[in-house]
């Protein structure tokens, strides 16, 4: 009894950390494999008896053959006649795309194949100008209903026969699972192409907007054009020089010079006058600009004789052991604590600055402050800085001092009805888009000097700032920026055989969640733009390099397609256009497809193990140069092999302990004087039920033993049971936790939860009736 209490404090405490989420589920799997050791339920040796288990092995393997698969081009030769459905209709699409990926899930990883046919199902969704939610979940499902094809092809197959060999029974030949699998798939599609297709969402693609990915984004709607006039101080100019992205969040799409039109031009394309830029962003961002309207700036510099008497400049340097070493000056607070601004600084190792706000600082490095004279002694008594230098006269600054820098002083006032009334000074992007400080704002008669970042602007207040002369012509070159054309069919000019629009995904193996564009500097390292960022059902068009990113969001990024290349090949993103991809080595296809035949031909003629054989395969697979060592490394799912080595033993213990026994009897009592097909379906529910939380490989080895006990106790076909287990354990359709295909369309998908479940619910339904009427029939009881 002792026993098995331990050994169902052990499950209960492992389902709660499962289904919480808070430490890594293979982690779970270690702490289970741990506890079952340290309390004697089994021995040393049987705890590790998982890392050797040929189930194990021969996942791993069979990860490395998916990848040599992909690598070389099959799947994605396979993928290509796809597009010829574009002029078809839906009910025809959804039908041959169901079966294809569930085809492909029988000779390739699940997770494999969605990664491989969801570029192809993106672009077969834009060239028929449907959303890709009425096409990316049917192809998720299609993978998850043919996974169970053979027994090499699903984690759960394979440790179904391994539990089987372990208990001295008979085990499953590889295609004793093709049959019923086979009327899952034609059930499945038959109910997705007739029913289920009415519960997807069906939002419709606009005929203007360019195809579904355009519509999925309203990328239309946010694109227009902007005129450069003649006397434009944008004229002669770099495009990163204009301040477009920083000030105002727009990203450059194409120039238009006369009748030529260059796409995606590069930062260091000069504008002219008469240009047409085409951009994309939010217009009222340009409109708190646009005219002048919104800010009214002052011609004079009548400002400056009051700012030279209450504030002072000076050069301080970074010394040893200064708390700022380390820090950007966005963390160091300078101004939001100190009331001391950095106008510039001077690396100590002499290089080029770089951007203010994400540089770290660096002992040795010369920063130029303004503010009050207090405020700057007051940094050096605390040892920020060291060896001020002061370049004023008597209690101000000089106007040689300005001079020097190109400094100028200029009052702005805010009218009554403008745009930047009630919001604080971080957001008017006058600082970080425009280089321009704001050291002092009058308001109702009084004089504030150097205002916090989180000072609100209101109505007729009058902003005093120090910026250059060229900073200043800067502003009143966007202000004098007008929209020539804000029109959907701009779209349609944005794309050709360079350059492209597409979807960029983090992968199911990112280690890049939590950090923001900025720290990756992604335009720089990538040169693509990023437009947007899908999340949570919807569009984010504004600070996107200042947001945190998450598994499953999508960016929309637009750049030349061989930037895209780079990209691809990043094991952190996942690029949704199959022309943009690493090419695949083509050359070696035929070799890769012998070798995976051979595989699949042992196995069945049971000339070697099936570990034996997937690992040969595995090693031929990078021997023949179908992919490098490395990309072999990358291609396995080190999380499912730990899962599955530790969570073996637990099927030892849980039949050693008796809990499997009651198990079986609490399901005998429940149905089992009511038939064999009652047993099936009440095994198939209680199975299936626990995918939604609970990871398919620990279910399969908490629901194999039950399944053998009951078998032993009806004196049924424990093949019967068995098979249940593994078809109910593959039947994850109702969540989008429950696989990582699921999760991989849901955000180019636009899906939400309750999509899975509306069209997941009835499938798991139709699942377990083929089950109940057909599995009785194969496996006589």
């Amino acid at each position: 009894m002792l026993q098995l209490l331990l050994l169902a404090a052990i499950i209960v405490i492992a389902l709660i950390l499962f289904v919480g989420g808070w430490i890594p589920v293979d982690l779970v799997g270690l702490l289970v494999l741990a506890a079952l050791a340290l309390t004697a339920l089994v021995t040393p040796a049987e705890a590790l008896a998982g890392f050797s288990s040929s189930a194990v092995l021969t996942v791993l393997a069979l990860f490395i053959i998916s990848a040599g698969l992909s690598r070389t081009g099959i799947a994605y030769r396979l993928g290509q006649p796809l597009q010829r459905l574009a002029k078809s209709r839906e009910w025809l699409m959804v039908a041959v795309l169901m079966l294809t990926a569930s085809v492909l899930s029988a000779l390739i990883n699940t997770t494999t194949v969605a990664v491989l046919l969801l570029p192809a199902v993106m672009d077969l969704a834009r060239r028929s100008g449907r959303p890709p939610s009425r096409l990316l979940l049917p192809m998720a499902l299609g993978c998850l209903l043919g996974g169970p094809f053979t027994g090499i092809s699903t984690p759960p197959n394979m440790m179904i026969i391994d539990a089987l060999k372990n208990a001295g029974l008979a085990p499953f030949a590889i295609f004793d699972f093709t049959p019923i699998t086979g009327v899952i798939v034609l059930a499945g599609v038959a109910f997705v192409v007739f029913f289920g297709r009415r519960l997807l969402p069906s939002a419709q693609a606009t005929a203007e907007g360019g195809g579904a990915l355009e519509s999925s984004y309203q990328l239309g709607m946010h694109v227009f054009s902007l005129a450069i006039q003649p006397g434009s101080a944008l004229a002669g100019r770099m495009l990163k020089e204009t301040r477009l992205g920083s000030a105002l969040y727009l990203n450059v799409l194409a120039l238009r010079r006369g009748e030529a039109m260059r796409l995606a031009p590069g930062p260091a394309e000069r504008v002219q006058e008469g240009d047409v830029l085409i951009v994309h962003g939010a217009a009222e961002h340009l409109r708190r600009l646009q005219g002048g309207k919104h800010l009214l700036l002052a011609q004079d510099c009548n400002a400056g004789q009051t700012m030279r008497q209450r504030l002072a400049t000076a050069r301080g340097a970074v010394g040893k052991g200064s708390p700022l070493i380390g820090l950007s000056l966005a963390q160091s607070a300078l101004r939001r604590t100190h009331q001391a601004h950095v106008l510039c600084i001077a690396p100590a190792d002499g290089a080029k600055a770089a951007d203010l706000q994400e540089r770290p600082l660096a002992q040795g490095d010369i920063l130029t402050l303004i503010g009050e004279r207090s405020a700057l002694e007051n940094l050096a008594a605390q040892g920020l800085l060291e060896q001020l230098d002061w370049t004023e006269t008597g209690c101000g600054h000089d106007e040689s001092a300005e001079a020097r820098h190109g400094w100028c002083y200029r009052s702005m006032h805010v009218p009554q009805g403008s745009i930047f009334s009630g919001r604080d000074l971080a957001e008017s992007r006058l600082g970080s888009g425009l280089d321009l400080t704001v050291v002092g704002i009058e308001r109702a008669g009084g004089l504030r000097l150097m205002p916090k970042p989180q000072e609100k602007i209101k109505a007729g207040d009058t902003l005093v700032v120090l910026g250059t002369q060229n900073a200043l012509e800067l502003l009143q070159a966007l202000q004098g920026l007008e929209i020539v054309e804000a029109s959907p069919s701009l779209v349609n000019e944005l794309e050709s055989l360079q350059v492209c629009v597409t979807e960029v995904l983090l992968s199911p193996r990112t280690t890049l969640a939590g950090r923001t564009l900025a720290e990756l500097q992604f335009r720089e390292h990538y040169g693509l733009n990023v437009l947007a960022l899908w999340r949570g059902g919807h569009a984010h068009r504004t600070k996107l390099q200042d947001m945190p990113l998450q598994f499953g969001d999508a960016l929309l990024v637009y750049g030349p397609r061989r930037n895209l290349a780079a990209v691809s090949r990043d094991p952190d993103f996942l690029v949704l256009d199959q022309t943009a991809t690493q090419a695949p080595v083509l050359d070696k296809a035929p070799i890769a497809a012998a070798i995976m035949l051979a595989v699949i031909l042992s196995a069945i003629l049971g000339l070697v193990p099936i570990a034996i054989a997937a690992l040969t395969g595995a090693a031929l697979m990078v021997l023949a140069g179908c992919l490098s060592m490395d990309e072999a490394y990358r291609s396995v799912e080190w999380k499912v092999i730990f899962l599955i080595a530790t969570l073996l033993p637990l099927g030892v213990a849980f039949e050693r302990t008796g809990a499997a026994q009651l198990g079986a009897e609490a399901l005998i009592s429940l149905v089992g004087d009511l038939g064999p097909r009652w047993v099936v379906a009440a095994l198939f529910a209680v199975t299936v039920l626990g995918t939604q939380i609970i990871p398919t490989a620990a279910l399969v080895v908490l629901m194999s033993p039950v399944a053998l006990g009951a078998a032993a106790d009806l004196s049924i076909s424990p093949h019967l049971l068995m098979m249940t287990v593994a078809m109910a354990a593959s039947a994850s359709f109702a969540s989008p936790l429950s696989h990582p295909a699921h999760l991989l369309v849901m955000g180019p998908g636009g899906y939400r939860f309750v999509d899975y479940v509306k069209i997941g619910v009835p499938l798991t339904l139709v699942t377990m009736l083929v089950c109940v009427w057909l599995l009785p029939l194969l496996w006589p009881a």
